[in-house]
């Protein structure tokens, strides 16, 4: 029998490649035979090394049974047909031929009747170096990736692998490419390096592409996946996983998600977290979690059971919310020092979650964590005792002042639990909107009396006052406008913070609502004679704050942050001029309303003075804001079709993320309605926030929006320290406005070289990183670059001018120095001690400051080239025209007093002669 027919699991290029090798150990022995009768005298031929030729003692694996799963719908890889059985004559043939024969193959050389070296088969390694051997080298000297190389020596015995790819499989023949595809030779050049295998790669007439891998077992297979990561066209498959395991599947900075990626050759997406969502908790429900896939269909196969096995060691246990019992019997149920829920969770091993005592999730269910059998158990025991508490207990309600109920519930829930664990009861408190002022108390019989007692000495314990700032000023247009005009007054000022201190209460000062009616100021003492003296204090100060010094200008909402970021600078000067203080509307606080709060505040004014100016003094700053305004014609408002879905990642975690596409320090709005966004503010702003916005939205929809980015640069060391800031106070608030982590790495740390270095250098450098959402930690590096691009064009210019001309450029209040601050974005200093010489000079870059004069005549300014320059050409403008101007004066001056002169020695004259 054909010893080919007892491989039928070999692909025909597979069959080949074996008939070629057992050909060539049939015509060994047959040589070796023949050489063995022609005597001693025949001249001996030594055997070729071929290591490399499969021989029939070689492992010649051929299961493709891994790589089976189609990778396009509807196709699957070429079916590996059994070995075709010669035909007969073929055999018959084969069996004639005599290989040894000299008559029928007459020997070429001297070598007479030595045995002929074996055969050699096209696919093996030495047949392909002969070939390249005898072939002229390449001008380019580059080979092709599926020609053979010396294999290097490599652990094991040395395998051979056959793995065919059906045309339609391959990314080569499809016509959209991904980027960065050169072509099969490159990636089958590549994996050989890699993996240290030789690789032979033949295609057939229907395009099928078979590729004989020759290595260790190891590098082998190493390089078949390498193969189907680089050559096969990409799949996408979308698998579920418990949101318990995202963090164990991820792992610490990413480590066991790169590791699966690596050994599968697919890239595994995990979507994005909402805004607000946190870790999962143990008792939370275990919500599944969408994974993608991308790959080929092995490395995704491969990665898969990698996520399973994972998935399957650290899912949750089951969680199940228990909500047949009524929230109010939360700590009836729970018992003394929870010693109830200890003891069903020793019974059935299943841990109880109860909701806080207090806050919104007071009502929640309770959760129970544990196998599902358990959980049965543990609910049934909770329900049984919550229908026996439920039957046995009564209640009780008594009036309490409402202000005194917040004493009762104490901080998180405090006293209520000391209430129960002292006196077995319970106190119920009404909601804050509820207008009844009786609490319940719950409990058996027998112990009702003693917890209402109880209940009425935590309320006691206290002296508490309130002050209604809405009744103090009848006369008020809007007592409730005043009233809140007021309350930012104080607070402003820190006049509660005062009362607490001198007097040793507690303030509490109310968190304003648009709907509020009443404006209520708490004091709070254990001493009710602090508590009185605390609250006339803060009579007399509200009572003097009458309605006459209180004034609003009419601004429409969407211009108070123009106005308020835009106009600071001149909102100051507004506050100089006229001794007043500018409140904006909070829009959480007061909603959308256009007026803006104006208190007159002079210092050292007897207060009927103040009364008399106020009028003008309240006119004149509402003019001005109004004025502001006016010239905020630029101002417009868009709005941007989005769907709801997206607004959670288009705001971010606190709106970092719209921080980073619109700015911390922006005009800008941005409201989220429904399914539009709408954005408002100066109208070049608006168009850049609005381009951002739609830049995020079409990232987010073709899976660019990624939670975990890192991005590093350099920057030069001499500008790190302006980086930080002040103890850090740039880097913070990058970290705060952008929600990124940065780190800056120490320009006088150990190089890689193990060497510190002594010596700063101009061209050093210092590595930043930045880790957080990816349009954040752009956004931030737009920042740090932005900073450190302006300062390197910082240059400091310096002046002198003489000092009697100072006052001249300064201005009244310094109204034109600020003017040009304004203008020029400098900074403009006027020397108060001695400086420079008289001639002009100019430091750039940060260079040393001037040399002292005794004339203290200069002036410095600091800024961008450009702007510097222009503060200092005005400045020089302005000192050229004060002093021709006090020329002038001087010269009329002069001639006025030689008039007045001559006309006093005429009139000596006229009175000598009389």
């Amino acid at each position: 029998m054909d010893p080919t027919d007892s491989q039928p699991a070999l692909t025909p290029s597979a069959q080949l490649a074996r008939l070629h090798a057992l050909a060539s150990n049939h015509a060994q022995n047959s040589n070796n035979s023949n050489s063995n009768n022609n005597g001693s005298n025949a001249l001996e031929v030594p055997a070729v090394d071929e290591p490399t030729v499969p021989s029939p003692e070689d492992p010649v694996v051929v299961d493709n049974a891994a790589f089976a799963e189609p990778i396009i719908a509807g196709d699957g890889p070429m079916p590996v047909s059994q070995a075709h059985a010669l035909p007969a004559k073929e055999k018959k043939r084969k069996e004639k031929l005599d290989l040894s024969s000299e008559s029928a193959f007459p020997s070429l050389s001297g070598a007479g009747n030595a045995p002929r070296p074996p055969a050699l088969s096209a696919w093996s390694a030495s047949s392909a170096a002969k070939v390249k051997a005898n072939a002229p080298a390449p001008a380019s000297g580059r080979h092709s990736p599926h020609q053979q190389r010396k294999q290097p020596a490599s652990a094991g015995p040395s395998v051979t692998d056959v793995l065919e790819l059906p045309a339609n499989q391959q990314i080569a023949n499809q016509p959209n490419k991904p980027l960065g595809f050169k072509g099969n030779a490159d990636v089958i050049q590549q994996v050989m390096q890699k993996s240290s295998t030789n690789i032979i790669a033949s295609t057939n007439r229907s395009g099928t592409t078979t590729f004989l891998i020759q290595g260790a077992s190891a590098d082998v297979a190493r390089a078949k996946r390498e193969l189907l990561a680089g050559l096969v066209v990409k799949r996408t498959v979308e698998i579920t996983v418990p949101s318990s395991t995202r963090r164990f599947i991820i792992g610490t900075q990413g480590k066991t998600l790169k590791q699966i990626e690596a050994k599968s050759n697919v890239r595994v997406n995990f979507p994005p977290r909402s805004a607000g969502e946190e870790e999962y908790k143990e008792g939370q429900e275990d919500e599944p979690v969408a994974v993608t896939l991308v790959g080929d269909a092995a490395g995704i196969a491969i990665a898969k059971a990698d996520i399973d096995k994972i998935v399957g060691e650290k899912a949750a246990k089951l969680t199940v919310k228990v909500t047949d019992i009524d929230h109010r019997f939360y700590l009836h149920v729970a018992g003394p020092k929870s010693q109830t829920l200890q003891a069903i969770e020793q019974q059935t091993n299943v841990k109880i979650q109860m909701p806080p005592l207090v806050g919104p999730e007071a009502s929640g269910p309770i959760a129970l964590v544990g196998d599902k059998e358990k959980i049965e158990v543990a609910k049934s025991a909770l329900i049984e005792r919550y229908e026996e508490l439920k039957k046995a207990y009564r209640t009780i309600a008594f009036a309490v002042p409402k202000r005194q109920h917040k004493y009762i519930l104490g901080k998180d829930g405090v006293t209520l639990r000391e209430i129960f664990e002292e006196s077995g009861c319970t106190i119920e408190l009404p909601e804050e909107d509820e207008t009844t002022e009786n609490i319940t108390v719950r409990g058996p019989d027998d112990k009702l009396i003693p917890g209402l007692q109880l209940a009425m000495e935590k309320a006691r314990a206290v002296y508490v006052n309130v002050l209604e700032l809405t009744e103090l000023h009848g006369s008020a247009p809007d007592r409730v406008q005043h009233a809140r005009a007021m309350l930012k007054f104080l607070v402003s000022k820190g006049s509660f913070a005062s009362f607490e201190t001198e007097h040793g209460v507690q303030t509490i000062v109310p968190t304003l609502v648009p709907t509020a009616k009443s404006v209520p100021v708490e004091f709070v003492s254990r001493d009710e004679k602090d508590m009185i003296n605390a609250y006339k204090e803060a009579y007399e100060a509200c009572l003097g704050l009458v309605p006459d010094l209180v004034g609003f200008a009419n601004v429409e909402a969407y211009l108070h942050r123009h106005l308020a970021i835009r106009h600071a600078k001149a909102l100051q000067r507004i506050k100089a001029r006229h001794h007043v203080e500018i409140f904006f509307p909070d829009e959480k606080e007061d909603g959308e309303v256009s007026s803006v709060t104006i208190v007159y505040d002079p210092k050292d004014v007897s207060a009927e003075d103040k009364l008399a100016a106020a009028k003008e003094a309240l006119a004149g700053a509402a003019a001005d804001i109004e004025k502001l305004a006016a010239e905020s014609s630029d101002f417009v408002s868009k709005t941007i079709p989005c769907a709801s879905t997206y607004h959670a990642q288009i705001a971010g975690p606190n709106d970092t993320t719209l921080n980073a596409l619109v700015g911390s320090e922006t005009a800008v709005t941005v409201r989220f309605h429904g399914e539009e966004v709408n954005v408002r503010g100066p109208d070049d702003e608006v168009t850049k926030a609005v381009r951002a916005i739609q830049g995020l939205v079409a990232a987010i929809k073709e899976g660019d929006y990624v939670e975990s980015y890192t991005i590093e640069f350099m920057i030069p060391s001499a500008y790190s320290a302006h980086v930080i800031g002040k103890a850090g106070a740039n880097i913070n608030k990058l970290k705060e406005e952008l929600g990124v982590k940065v780190d800056i790495s120490d320009p006088s740390a150990p190089s890689e070289d193990g060497f510190k270095s002594t010596k700063k250098s101009k061209n050093q450098q210092v590595k930043v990183v930045i880790q957080g959402i990816k349009a954040n930690v752009q956004a931030a590096q737009d920042r740090i670059s932005a900073l450190v691009a302006t300062l390197a064009d910082q240059v400091t210019v310096t002046i002198h001018v003489p000092r009697a001309f100072h006052r001249y450029l300064i201005g009244p209040n310094g109204r034109y120095v600020r003017k040009l601050e304004d203008k020029y974005n400098v900074y403009i200093k006027f020397s108060k001690s001695s400086t420079a010489s008289s001639s002009s000079s100019s430091t750039e870059n940060g260079g040393a400051s001037p040399e002292p004069s005794p004339s203290g005549d200069a002036i410095t300014i600091r800024g961008r080239k450009k702007d510097a320059n222009s503060a200092k050409e005005e400045l020089v403008e302005l000192y050229e025209y004060e002093k021709e101007e006090q020329e002038k004066r001087s010269r009329r001056e002069a001639q006025h007093q030689q008039h007045q002169q001559r006309m006093n020695e005429k009139n000596s004259k006229k009175s000598n002669k009389e």
